[in-house]
């Protein structure tokens, strides 16, 4: 029983976490982390004095709460390992330019999705929907469904088994009888199409990434509003995203044989 409630201290603690950093480095309050978790007032207090003294999380003089110096500290030693988001940051900033929309760099988190990367093209209406930090379901959104449709059907089953309750009270629009046809679209174009489902006339495509054993370990997307990525353009830009999605696997695959 013990076991049991120790494990889920740490699930609610990194909920907290996950919380705050949807902040995006704005302080939130403690009814922002509730709505965020779901959990009581009284507790999600006790775990947030108790990451508080940890120098996880520290309170801002605008009674906010921010992630702390211990969290970026291993954040820093976790990217001296990975270092995912520096060799990604010139592909990210490159399609943004060349296309003029939002491009994005997320990687897989089990049955989840984490933007690391956003940046911003010159055209002026942009989508919001994908920020750093966001974390989705795999499935939801252009680089979700292409990091999805990239896994073995078994594995997929999994997911969505695991997803479906998340996704059904967050992401109504997005319907479950579709996600098989997303997945078959994605595996003959090499490239998923999200076409508004999670946030209406917010689009996008996304080009999976797998690391050097063929694992699925991220996906560059491209969003924009729905009358800049109509047909012609996806057929476009999606071949251009797979290119750079694998010019991107081999920085990775190289970097991943230097470190071993």
């Amino acid at each position: 029983m013990s076991s049991v409630k120790g494990a889920q201290s740490v699930s609610r603690t990194f909920q907290v976490l996950r919380a705050i950093a949807s902040g995006l480095g704005r302080g939130v309050t403690l009814a922002y982390v509730t709505q965020r978790t779901g959990l009581a007032k009284p507790t999600a207090h006790r775990l947030l004095q108790a990451l508080i003294a940890e120098g996880v999380v520290e309170k801002t003089p605008s009674e906010g709460y921010v992630l702390g110096p211990e969290c970026y500290g291993l954040g820093v030693i976790a990217d001296q390992r990975y270092g995912l988001a520096r060799i990604a940051s010139g592909p990210v900033s490159r399609i943004a330019a060349e296309c003029g929309d939002s491009a994005f760099f997320s990687i897989r988190s089990e049955w989840h999705t984490l933007c690391l990367l956003r940046e911003d093209g010159t055209y002026p209406i942009k989508t919001h929907v994908l920020q750093p930090g966001t974390r989705l379901p795999l499935g939801i959104g252009g680089g979700g469904i292409a990091m999805l449709a990239g896994l073995d059907d078994d594995e997929i089953e999994r997911c969505l088994a695991a997803t479906a309750a998340e996704c059904a009270k967050h992401f109504p629009h997005d319907l479950p009888e579709n996600k098989w046809s997303h997945i078959a679209e994605c595996r003959m174009l090499g490239y998923g199409i999200n076409r508004g489902s999670v946030v209406a006339d917010s689009w996008g495509l996304g080009a999976a990434i797998r690391d050097s054993e063929g694992s699925i370990i991220g996906a560059l997307t491209i969003a924009a509003i729905g009358s800049r990525l109509q047909p012609e353009r996806q057929e476009e830009l999606g071949p251009q995203l797979v290119r750079e999605a694998a010019a991107l696997e081999r920085k990775i695959h190289a970097a991943q044989k230097m470190r071993n």
